[in-house]
């Protein structure tokens, strides 16, 4: 089982703070610490959405040490992102409440990746209320 220590991995090179994550999952920092110090481990809900924020498929995240792997292999599975589109592609369906973002970006890819992970989350909250 790799899933506390490739949480730490993905949470830092994603550059989240642990209270950060958790806003994510609807969720505290705490519980996010349970889970990197392997004091606890997640529902298949909070697994899901863990795996959704990162790019990786649950198994991979529950059993393959993703800190070995390349940046590249970490990328989005097929299953990975539901609903949402992988990078370069459009969206399936057209927006029923189009919404307006505004993002600040200071020129890194940190900053873009946080960006877009905001924007995919805002997405999610959007599609739950349809």
């Amino acid at each position: 089982m790799y899933f506390a220590k490739n949480l730490r991995f993905l949470r830092r090179r994603a550059e989240l703070s642990q209270s950060e994550l958790g806003d994510k999952l609807a969720t505290d920092y705490n519980t996010i610490s349970r889970y990197e110090n392997g004091k606890s481990t997640p529902k298949l809900d909070a697994l899901t959405k863990l795996a959704q924020v990162f790019g990786v498929g649950i198994e991979a995240l529950r059993n393959e040490d993703l800190t070995q792997q390349p940046k590249a292999a970490a990328r989005p599975t097929e299953n990975s992102q539901l609903g949402s589109p992988r990078k370069g592609e459009a969206p399936t369906r057209p927006a029923k409440y189009p919404l307006l973002v505004s993002v600040e970006l200071d020129g890194t890819a940190a900053s873009l990746e946080r960006a877009v992970a905001r924007l995919v989350a805002i997405n999610e909250v959007v599609a739950e209320t349809d």
